[in-house]
């Protein structure tokens, strides 16, 4: 058996769906496009990640000459019908940046440590990334969809990737750099409703996950915990991440009807009898680290910003028996939680609600907060 059929063996047996290779060559396609679309891309090229240095591997590790692409499948349980308007799937699944503790991150350095006893010398993520998608595309084991992700055999877009560059010369798989989406088919921009989607194109500022999670100060270069007007009404009630493009592509819905019958695990379900929008804004430490962190701890440090979060996702809702929850969020210690109930009270409306902006008004002395509760009070 060839020392590439080894690793593939060994990664399928560790529990990944698939698993490819392709060489340590430079993308230069992938940094170019970087470069050219740097005004929306500059908190990601600025950031310790560093992407554009992974565009040439080479350069990084000078003998490199292999690229190992793990696809893993986390649509293999159901997802409980609580958790899913508010938290990505991808997120409950605890399968991406996975936490030191957790299981996932196990698989990951059970293969790394298997490569290093075979004698490669291994370069991997978070210190070091290939651009995943692209390099998994070469590899063979995947391919494009209009809405940016991408696909593999099976669990379509409901995959995480993850790329392994070593020193070893191996067997290089054929390249899948295609998109076999339905023709002219918009299903996925058309399901965004900030506008964030194009067809192979996204402008990460407008997008609902990025809002969520990426909106925090000084988080990376360029970024803030301000979310536009425009965009926080339209982010419905998600929390952490969004469904919505990978829900609407026809290339996920056999596997996205099959989990409708499938069971979740007893974890999540456990967090989902205890989650409750409500409980998240106004967000103790003892809930924030059993209910929200097991499962939403990839970028979110701070309890603030579920709590933002949480303030937004409740003004959308309509309901106004919120209302109380949100008053008493008003009296928060941090300014930009009392802003963002203030902004989810102007939603909803009526005139008790009027009543208690206006008090909030007159004791409140951050500037910003304040121009949150003006606003909300005009609405």
């Amino acid at each position: 058996m060839s020392l590439t059929q080894e690793i593939k063996d060994f990664a399928l047996d560790l529990g990944y769906h698939d698993v490819g290779v392709t060489t340590a060559d430079e993308f230069p396609w992938y940094a170019d496009e970087l470069r050219s679309r740097y005004s929306s891309y500059d908190y990601l090229i600025e950031s310790p990640l560093k992407p554009l240095e992974g565009t040439n591997p080479r350069g990084v590790m000078p003998e490199a000459k292999s690229i190992i692409c793990t696809v893993y499948d986390y649509s293999r349980e159901g997802f409980p019908a609580e958790l899913v308007s508010s938290i990505g799937r991808l997120y409950q699944s605890r399968s991406y940046n996975q936490s030191s503790s957790r299981i996932n991150r196990a698989r990951r350095q059970l293969f790394i440590d298997y490569l290093q006893k075979r004698g490669m010398k291994t370069l991997h993520g978070p210190e070091f990334n290939v651009p995943e998608r692209l390099a998994a595309a070469r590899a063979g084991v995947t391919t494009y969809g209009r809405n940016n992700f991408a696909y593999a055999k099976g669990p379509g877009s409901l995959i995480v990737l993850m790329a392994f560059t070593v020193d070893a010369e191996l067997e290089y798989g054929s390249p899948t750099i295609d998109a076999p989406c339905p023709q002219d088919c918009r299903l996925c921009a058309d399901a965004c409703p900030t506008g964030a989607l194009e067809p192979f194109r996204l402008e990460p500022r407008k997008c609902i996950a990025y809002n969520t999670f990426m909106a925090q100060d000084n988080f990376r270069p360029h970024t803030s915990s301000h979310i536009p007007l425009e965009i926080r009404e339209k982010m419905g009630s998600w929390i952490h991440g969004c469904d919505l493009c990978q829900e609407a592509c026809p290339r996920n819905r056999p596997r996205l009807k099959a989990m409708e019958s499938w069971p979740a695990s007893s974890f999540l379900e456990h967090i989902a009898e205890q989650f409750d929008l409500r409980k998240v804004l106004l967000l103790t430490d003892e809930y924030f680290e059993t209910v929200l962190r097991p499962v939403m701890y990839n970028y979110i440090r701070h309890k603030r910003y579920f709590q933002r979060n949480a303030a937004i996702a409740l003004g959308n809702s309509g309901d106004r028996s919120h209302v109380p929850y949100l008053a008493q969020a008003l009296e928060d210690c941090d300014p930009l939680v009392r802003g963002y109930a203030a902004w989810a009270l102007g939603q909803l409306g009526g005139q008790d609600v009027g009543a208690t902006l206006e008090k909030a008004r007159a004791k409140e002395t951050d500037e910003k907060t304040l121009q949150e509760i003006e606003s909300a009070i005009a609405v």
